[in-house]
């Protein structure tokens, strides 16, 4: 063999070498119509993987995964199932307008089964009106029905590891549907019609929405209008029972279905005395510009922080919890976003744990080398009464002089962070 033939050979293999790709690696290119924000995520409980949307609504992302796993993609609000196997090379469409229904996958023929079978269980609607008003036997055979179908879609699936897996979790579903609709059985129709029709009436009630909309006022109305309405089909409830009570030879059916009474007014009582004390509770939290209320907790070695310790800085604040999984899938991008930072002296990252366990958030802190300054509240204690926080997780923007820019602010996820933490730190001294 001559030196010209070796060299050739030689700069081939080299050639194939630099070019060989990772046989783990995943590629997902997807075109999203209607897009809302610019962010695509791809997460599990573990980890997490996003980009950016082109200006066309095109993306695409690469990532590396040892085993197959299921994913959540989500965009905006919206998420759905998927399951990606290592070398996977997957295309997807998606219409926000009709996010589940619209969704196209090629390449990942688990990923088309698992939207398949959403949007059946989805228009089975098994916890809806067929659940309240349709006989055990009934609702039995609409249930092996759906069972049929996902079946059917089986035969489009190769993968038998994973055949097996939805056939398991396909039978732990139904019979979960099965057994809360058992749990039925001990009241009469006209409570089920009760349950069925004040549902109905829950969902035309959107406080979440309307706690920061509304001034005190009107949300009171709200509040009474939903009270009323449950209490007048009650009423209605009530009277039926007496009647047949009246009527009846063996009252202990009918005593059973009063106690079912006494129970729903205490439970309308709690429901419309909750959202009244939580509006309260947002009315007199402090609003921005207004001075911070101090709040003090040890971290893990028992030494005590204020919210005053580090006045002079910004105040980035996660109120978080071990066992919330949102708060989890956004520990990498605050990770993120503190390594952005770590150079800046102006930001201070502070993480409230909300855990009634102490252990399990040291285990957490240890193991997820989490940074910034970790403090331990010991459940829901004066942070969250002070700014109103009944959901995680929270996350606060507080300023260098210790006034409240945001009690609200956005996620470390969010498209909206950095801008809000550059456009506050300017002036400040980088000590």
């Amino acid at each position: 063999m001559n030196l010209k033939t070796l060299t050739i050979i030689l700069c081939a293999t080299l050639l194939f070498a630099c070019t060989k790709t990772d046989p783990n690696q995943v590629t997902i290119t997807g075109k999203i119509t209607n897009p809302i924000g610019e962010s695509v995520i791809f997460s599990n409980q573990d980890t997490s993987y996003n980009t950016i949307i082109n200006e066309d609504g095109t993306f695409a992302i690469t990532f590396s995964l040892d085993s197959a796993t299921y994913l959540n993609f989500g965009h905006g609000l919206e998420r759905t199932a998927m399951f990606v196997k290592p070398g996977n090379k997957i295309k997807l469409s998606i219409d926000t307008e009709e996010f589940d229904e619209t969704i196209k996958y090629e390449g990942s023929e688990e990923s088309s089964f698992l939207a398949k079978v959403y949007l059946l269980e989805e228009m089975g609607d098994f916890f809806g009106e067929v659940f309240y008003m349709t006989p055990s036997g009934e609702y039995g055979e609409i249930l092996n029905h759906f069972k049929n179908e996902v079946n059917e879609e089986f035969s489009s699936i190769s993968d038998s590891a994973f055949i097996k897996n939805e056939i398991a979790e396909l039978e732990k579903s139904i019979d979960n549907y099965i057994k809360r609709q058992d749990k039925l059985a001990k009241y009469s129709q006209d409570i089920k019609n009760y349950m069925w029709e004040t549902r109905g009436i829950a969902k035309n009630y959107d406080f979440y929405s309307a706690i920061d909309s509304l001034d005190s006022k009107q949300f009171s109305e709200m509040v009474n209008n939903y009270s009323n309405k449950f209490n007048t089909l009650l009423d209605s409830l009530s009277w039926k029972i007496l009647e047949k009570i009246g009527l009846a030879k063996e009252l202990a059916s009918e005593n059973k279905n009063m106690e079912f009474i006494i129970e729903a007014q205490e439970k309308i009582q709690k429901t419309t005395n909750r959202w009244i004390e939580r509006k309260i509770a947002i009315d007199n939290m402090p609003q921005e510009g207004e001075p911070a209320i101090d709040f003090t907790y040890p971290d893990k070695d028992g030494n005590e922080f204020s919210l005053a310790s580090f006045k002079g800085t910004l105040i980035y604040v996660d109120v978080w919890a071990t066992w919330c999984g949102p708060c989890k899938a956004e520990i990498p991008y605050l990770q993120k976003l503190e390594e952005e930072y770590q150079k800046d002296c102006t930001i201070t990252f502070l993480s409230v744990s909300v855990d009634t366990d102490k252990d399990s958030w040291l285990k957490m802190v240890k193991e997820k080398n989490l940074g910034g300054t970790q403090l331990w509240a010991d459940g829901w204690s004066e942070i969250t009464k002070s700014y109103a926080i009944f959901g995680i997780p929270r996350f606060m923007l507080f300023s260098a002089d210790g006034n409240v820019i945001s009690t609200n602010a956005p996620r470390p996820s969010s498209d909206e962070i950095r801008g809000l933490l550059d456009a506050n730190r300017e002036g400040l001294p980088n000590l």
